[in-house]
């Protein structure tokens, strides 16, 4: 019983005095700092593959694969406009006008939106899916 009591005292002087020294005697460990994660957006359909390089290089799309996305404020129909490409530069088409407002004031201010294909079928017509996030 005596044991025990002075083994609790101990621990109670090592704790108080480790806390009031803010807790220097503890052992830290330092691990990396984890690598901020890209915040996603939306899922949007590509508008007007058709009219562009997408039946041509349909057979070579990718689910996955990185897609760069460029701003093009002097489109005559659409101020917002933003046109997506391969990342070898084959043109497939715009995010949605209905859709583009938010990723093109995003990325005029600086912001990198980017793009991954998610999918691409072939029904009545080409359909590719995109996801769109918000770069760390």
């Amino acid at each position: 019983m005596r044991t025990s009591l002075r083994l609790l005292l101990a621990r109670r002087r090592f704790l108080t005095a480790t806390v009031a020294s803010g807790l220097a005697a503890l052992p830290v460990s330092r691990r990396p700092a984890a690598a901020p994660l890209p915040v996603w957006l939306d899922r949007v359909t590509v508008a007007g593959p058709a009219y562009y390089d997408a039946r041509r290089i349909w057979q070579t799309l990718t689910p996955g694969a990185p897609l760069e996305l460029r701003r093009q404020p002097d489109n005559p129909h659409d101020a917002l406009a933003i046109e997506v490409f391969t990342s070898s530069g084959e043109k497939l088409g715009y995010v949605p006008r209905i859709n583009n407002a938010p990723y093109a004031r995003l990325m005029d201010a600086g912001r990198p939106v980017t793009a991954r294909l998610a999918d691409a079928a072939i029904d009545n017509w080409y359909a590719i899916e995109i996801d769109l996030s918000l770069a760390p």
